[in-house]
């Protein structure tokens, strides 16, 4: 299965691209979206991500502060799971927080007839749908 990046960004550009490396996983792709949309925007704008993913907006804002404590352990003392793009994603933020811009995140129900939230999905299914061929 190939997943695809769903990035939909007011005032820039919308996205579909796909996942890479061996390892494709939703939680991956979701991450991957948050840390296209920290690369795309300058890094001295404020960025909204309005996201369905909660384990995105946890990793990137509540966990990794745990995670770091820990040396990278889970809370069960195994390895964390998307260390690499919870790192990057990370850094993004702490760059534009060192420019003064701010970056905040907002969950929405996925599936829940929200504009920007179909059209994000549109951009995954058609991106996944184009790879296939």
């Amino acid at each position: 299965m190939t997943y695809h990046l769903k990035v939909l960004l007011t005032r820039c550009r919308n996205l579909s691209e796909s996942l890479e490396g061996e390892v494709q996983t939703n939680q991956r792709a979701e991450l991957t979206a948050v840390q296209r949309a920290l690369e795309i925007v300058p890094k001295d704008r404020n960025i909204l991500i309005i996201t369905d993913s909660n384990y995105s907006i946890n990793c990137s804002t509540v966990w990794y502060k745990s995670w770091m404590k820990n040396q990278w352990k889970t809370s069960q003392g195994g390895p964390v799971i998307n260390k690499d793009l919870v790192v990057a994603i990370r850094a993004l933020i702490d760059q534009r927080d060192a420019q003064g811009s701010n970056t905040s995140f907002e969950w929405i129900k996925g599936h829940s007839n929200d504009p920007s939230n179909e059209a994000a999905d549109r951009l995954a299914v058609a991106g996944a749908r184009a790879h296939r061929t």
